[in-house]
């Protein structure tokens, strides 16, 4: 069952989301109904697992953007929006509304994932119970790393409330949270299906590799570095995943099932499903503005600076105004305050639907094989070891490779190999290549957060002293805070981050 299927049940999940994930009994119920009746039923509902994804897309601006991106050096709000400006100047309050609504729409996802889980041991058919098991297991893991990396501690909803005492749960531990995510990750391991068992018409789904992939990102965060390697070196070696051979074209929204899309995110566009919702808020808050898109969030000089000379992913990352134009549309000008923009969401007219920017199929990725090859390269440097003959030297070189057009620097002229170097000075580069291969994608701000972890002041002296980030406070911006209302309709049993106080 690829994509396109799953993800017209996004707009059911979009609409339950907009209330508190306390108020499911009634889904609950309707759910338990259908799923008792018959269990070759359980497919559809785990399908809405994979249209929960794209909640992330709707409002983005506020809830992936100013969470995941805009603390760091990647992304600049539009001038004059002080909504965003709160997130970049670290003034932002636990009232703001992206907050919240990340907090809402994470735990509506968590609350869906929990009711695949208490049904499927009522199953006689134990290989479609484990199946739909592994699948919501692994979108509990997803949804609770997003969680534990954002907030640090919450409430740890492992199950459906069975009375209301239940309902208001105190924190819990982040080792608390990773205990879990390392189970559910463990037990979808066991029980997914590989990427070849799943076919073509399964392409979309959560595999085996994609489940290792993520776990092994999971150790990384966690500083683990020995499991972190072993499970990226499990998704190398299991060869499921390789790297698109053209960079620019891994993106494009003619291209959503390519073998390095370990978890695919792809939006279209049906006008017969969003009646008036139709645009595609990831395309956009992005664009060049002056009807392509509204240009929300503009690329930084920094993000610019970073690509070294002759870089072919800084011409396939980044449309420059004033150089790029978009094919069939040469006549629109850019913004006037837009000097640089997401090129990764920027395709020529014809990709788009009734000839609207907003309108556009878009192709997020929500885990691919180069971040894998990064996560064994940043792990082998810190052990000084690899496995199965693959150095970290090797891992990173095939990421530049790549980035080359599958060319040696000898052949390329750019982007030399990168050898010889001791254990510090590769670990920045690693975090270079990380910056720049995966920009954009949701991954330079929660990278900061843990290098800070490695290496002490080096988020603090990046923001503070190079961006003038001065109002910018590790211990307190590491972690949101939780949510105003969740603490005030808690009955007191929900308290804030000490650094939040």
């Amino acid at each position: 069952m690829k994509r396109k299927y799953i993800l017209v049940l996004l707009l059911a999940v979009s609409l339950s989301g907009c209330s508190d994930f306390l108020d499911k009994e009634p889904l609950g119920r309707a759910s338990d109904e259908v799923i008792l009746a018959d269990e070759n039923n359980i497919d559809m509902f785990v399908s809405r697992l994979y249209g929960t994804l794209n909640w992330r897309e709707w409002f983005i601006g506020r809830q992936m953007y100013n969470l995941w991106e805009f603390g760091a050096d990647d992304y600049a709000g539009r001038p004059g929006n002080g909504q965003y400006s709160n997130y970049k100047n670290f003034t932002y309050d636990p009232s703001e509304g992206a907050i919240n609504e990340y907090w809402d729409r994470t735990y509506n996802c968590l609350n869906h994932c929990n009711q695949i889980i208490a049904r499927t041991p009522d199953f006689e058919n134990r290989e479609i119970a484990e199946l739909a098991e592994a699948q919501a297991k692994f979108f509990r893991a997803y949804y609770n790393f997003g969680l534990v990396t954002i907030f640090g501690e919450a409430p740890l909803r492992d199950k459906i409330p069975e009375d209301p005492a239940e309902y208001d749960l105190p924190k819990s531990s982040s080792q608390a949270f990773y205990e879990l995510i390392i189970a559910d990750l463990e037990y979808a391991i066991a029980h997914l299906r590989t990427r070849t068992e799943w076919g073509a018409e399964g392409l979309g789904r959560v595999t085996k590799g994609t489940a290792q992939g993520l776990l092994a990102k999971v150790y990384l965060y966690m500083q683990d570095y020995p499991n972190a390697q072993k499970y990226a070196s499990d998704v190398i070696m299991g060869q499921e995943y390789q790297l698109e051979n053209n960079y620019r074209e891994l993106f494009s929204p003619n291209n959503p099932y390519s073998a390095e899309n370990m978890m695919p995110g792809h939006y279209q566009f049906d006008d017969q499903i969003w009646n008036g919702r139709w645009w595609n808020p990831l395309a956009q808050y992005n664009g060049i503005g002056n009807g392509v898109g509204n240009a929300e969030l503009i690329v930084t000089q920094h993000l610019v600076d970073s690509y070294e000379n002759g870089d072919p992913r800084k011409e396939a990352s980044i449309f420059e105004a004033g150089t790029d134009q978009i094919q069939g549309a040469e006549d629109v000008t850019p913004a006037d305050y837009l000097d640089y923009a997401n090129k990764k969401l920027i395709w020529p007219k014809s990709y788009w639907n009734q000839e609207q920017f907003s309108w556009t199929n878009v192709n997020p990725m929500f885990l691919r094989y180069a971040d894998i090859l990064l996560i064994y390269a940043e792990a082998s440097n810190e052990l000084g070891t690899s496995l199965s003959g693959l150095t970290a030297e090797q891992a990173l070189e095939q990421v530049r490779f790549r980035a080359r057009g599958n060319k040696t620097f000898a052949e390329a002229g750019v982007l030399p190999e990168i050898n010889g170097l001791g254990k510090d000075a590769m670990r920045l580069a690693i975090w270079q290549e990380r910056r720049v291969e995966l920009a954009f994608e949701f991954q330079r701000w929660p990278d900061l957060v843990r290098y800070e972890k490695v290496v002490p002041g080096y988020m603090t002296n990046l923001l503070r002293n190079t961006y003038g980030k001065t109002a910018f406070d590790y211990e307190k911006h590491s972690k949101f805070p939780i949510p105003l209302l969740k603490i005030n309709s808690s009955q007191g049993v929900l308290i804030q981050h000490d650094a939040w106080n």
